[in-house]
């Protein structure tokens, strides 16, 4: 079993900001997409912006329907 490393909250916060960072980065980036499955997602956004939401609070302010 391992023991524990008391890091104090100085290097605790700068670890999970650097493990924030990395996530960041790696999440940001799209991963190569096949062209027949990257055309579905383009039609899906598409489809997405036209349609209204189920939830009327969730609907940006010029969009809600009366």
């Amino acid at each position: 079993m391992r023991s524990r490393v008391d890091k104090g909250p100085k290097h605790s916060r700068a670890i999970s900001k650097e493990i924030g960072e990395r996530l960041h980065t790696f999440l940001k980036e799209e991963p190569e997409l096949t062209g027949s499955f990257r055309t579905q997602i383009d039609r899906l956004r598409e489809l997405e912006e036209q349609s209204s939401s189920i939830i009327p609070a969730a609907e940006p302010r010029g969009k809600r329907r009366c």
